[in-house]
């Protein structure tokens, strides 16, 4: 068997990314690349379970594979299950987007000619197309890194991500929820980030909720996932319920993703949701902290980086997220800074 995939087109690709959905929407675009150039392969991606309503949206993929580490395949006994289900399906090449020891070893068992992955962990020696790029840098957007995992297979390098979801058809519970918002337009407010990133503060969202009832006549939806309902109750509160509706853990992702595709607005810092609305070419307004590694060179919106808005504020170079010593970086943007990008500048644009 040859082991130079782009000699025959009916290759059998997998790919793997199995952490958050934000991680697996910025994966998208290598798909899109491999079946620009590889238009009769077979591809099939392996991700966790919750983000398959995701997958079953965008073109391009044959099988979608569901890796379940606390089920189905926990423990080593589940990696070798993994192992026999990869090799019964035959692959030419199998690439790692997010290293984990295990997702190795099973490639490997698996007797998949070409692995491609990151050559920094100690279990690199497993994979034998390595690349060698610390993502810590941030030298380049996420989506990019994904794409330099690729460059060994499309022989002409790719750097712009390119994303191809399926045309979207309403169903019957878009009409309902139409007719429900009495109104034309909305804004989508994101307000969760998982803790994952800096994130604005209660009043800041507050702020953020009466400027957009003062300039705009959109309904604004608070939007949220299960856990988080405190949050948007307390956003909500002193404001009118016709204007501003709760949405928290309402939507199934499936759901949330044609709502964010529909949508004016969104507003969001480092989360998910941010991600799924460039993807969609949805106009959106993200919070960032500018240090690493959350800075928005490497996770902010790719298509939209012109709408991030972050703190201008001595910084250590990497981000201490837990022991800020500004006691929260976003904390820091002034009523004036948000209400300047919001107003003056991202509403303008779109009424334009």
């Amino acid at each position: 068997m040859s082991t130079n995939p782009s000699s025959d087109s009916r290759k059998r690709f997998l790919l793997i990314r199995t952490d958050r959905v934000g991680d697996t929407i910025l994966t998208f675009p290598a798909v899109t690349a491999l079946r620009n150039n590889y238009p009769e392969a077979f591809i099939s991606f392996l991700a966790q379970p919750y983000t398959v309503p995701l997958f079953e949206q965008y073109t391009g993929i044959d099988l979608l594979l569901s890796y379940e580490p606390e089920g189905h395949h926990r423990g080593w006994k589940g990696v070798m299950k993994l192992s026999h289900q990869l090799r019964e399906l035959n692959f030419d090449a199998a690439i790692l987007f997010y290293p984990r020891p295990e997702l190795a070893f099973a490639l490997l068992k698996a007797k998949i000619p070409i692995r491609i992955g990151t050559g920094y962990r100690w279990y690199s020696f497993l994979l034998n197309r390595r690349i060698y790029e610390h993502r810590k840098d941030c030298r380049k957007h996420e989506s990019e890194y994904n794409l330099s995992l690729l460059e060994s297979l499309i022989p002409d390098k790719i750097t712009q991500p390119h994303y191809e979801f399926k045309q979207w058809t309403p169903e019957p519970w878009w009409d309902d929820f139409k007719t429900e918002l009495k109104s034309k337009d909305y804004v989508i407010l994101h307000s969760g980030c998982g803790a994952s990133a800096p994130n604005l503060n209660e009043e800041q969202y507050k702020l953020i909720i009466r400027l957009l009832l003062e300039k705009t006549d959109w309904t604004v939806l608070l939007t949220g996932v299960p856990g988080e309902e405190n949050v948007v109750n307390a956003l909500a509160a002193d404001f009118p319920e016709e204007r501003v509706k709760k949405t928290v853990g309402r939507f199934s992702l499936a759901e949330l993703f044609t709502v964010i595709r529909n949508a004016s607005l969104l507003i969001a810092s480092s989360t998910g949701p941010l991600h799924l609305a460039n993807a969609a070419g949805t106009p959106l307004l993200g919070f960032f902290c500018p240090a690493k590694p959350h800075t928005p060179s490497r996770w902010g919106p790719y298509d939209q980086q012109q709408w991030v808005a972050t703190p201008n504020l001595d910084w250590p170079e990497i981000c201490e997220l837990k022991n800020c010593p500004h006691g929260g970086c976003l904390n820091q943007l002034s009523d004036d800074e948000i209400t300047d990008i919001l107003c003056t500048q991202r509403l303008k644009t779109i009424h334009e």
